[in-house]
């Protein structure tokens, strides 16, 4: 078996769970929460791999889908911290799991890890097994008790702060994605792999990008929800012109702006429909 095969059934695994937790847990919210829920789990690990993996090279995947290093560290990233992560985090909420779920559930991470590191599709570097399970159990502490607070207290700063780091997949995720297909890159020179640079410059803008356009689109009235729009595809067209936005390979400015657009009406969506206030 390949290796890209172990690690996509750990995210068959991940999507499992999740689905099997929304079937059975349907009556604690509502599906449009849940998927916003998992949407803020995806974020977290995210956000953590984005610290001690993108910028402190704390170890390394091997899928074997590319030749370069950053490239595979990339394509390990979105498949495990988009599914296996997010897919456990709603198993611990759903079904309220204490200290001994905790436990066990990290448990299997320590031998998975175990076993990927035995087969050579993992490497650490300074990483350390122990710091997997200490990352897992603060990480699934985190979202047992962010769960209650999302779905209960539906306005001010908690509603704010599922929304937004929920926004920042939505609308960070075709970016990885367009750079792995060889469509577009950003030039920056403050990191020797392309890849690597790119998702740094992009992950740091997206999340202030992403704090704007959400501010904007909490406020009331309807023309405060065009300001996201031209700050986001105007930012985008002026890093093209000032070649730090690379398109090549047949790709094309009006595509990925539309891309754009569509993440972003995605997140007016989220605002608009999900997490609406009890009463």
């Amino acid at each position: 078996m390949s290796a890209l095969f172990w690690f996509n059934c750990l995210a068959v695994i991940g999507v499992g769970i999740a689905a099997f937790t929304i079937h059975n847990k349907k009556h604690l919210t509502e599906l449009s929460n849940w998927l916003v829920f998992y949407l803020f789990a995806t974020s977290l690990p995210w956000l953590g791999e984005f610290a001690v993996l993108g910028l402190f090279n704390s170890y390394a995947y091997k899928p074997g889908v590319f030749e370069n290093p950053w490239a595979e560290n990339l394509v390990g990233h979105l498949i495990l911290n988009s599914t296996l992560w997010p897919g456990v985090a709603m198993l611990v909420v759903g079904y309220g799991l204490r200290s001994g779920g905790i436990a066990l559930i990290t448990a299997a991470f320590l031998l998975v890890e175990y076993l990927f590191l035995k087969a050579g599709i993992y490497e650490h570097h300074w990483w350390r097994c122990s710091m997997t399970a200490v990352t897992l159990v603060i990480y699934l502490t985190i979202a047992k008790k962010w769960f209650p607070i999302m779905n209960e207290k539906r306005h001010g700063l908690p509603r704010f702060i599922t929304l937004y780091l929920a926004a920042v997949v939505v609308i960070h995720l075709p970016i990885p994605l367009l750079l792995l297909y060889g469509k577009q890159y950003y030039n920056v020179a403050f990191a020797q792999d392309f890849y690597r640079s790119s998702t740094i410059f992009i992950l740091f803008y997206q999340m202030a990008e992403t704090w704007v356009v959400m501010y904007f689109f909490f406020l009331k009235k309807w023309f405060w929800k065009l300001v996201p729009y031209v700050i986001s595809l105007g930012g985008q067209a002026f890093l093209t012109s000032r070649n730090i936005l690379i398109i090549q390979d047949g790709w094309n400015l009006v595509y990925s702006l539309l891309l754009y657009a569509g993440t972003l009406t995605i997140c007016l969506l989220m605002e608009r429909y999900t997490l609406r206030p009890l009463n």
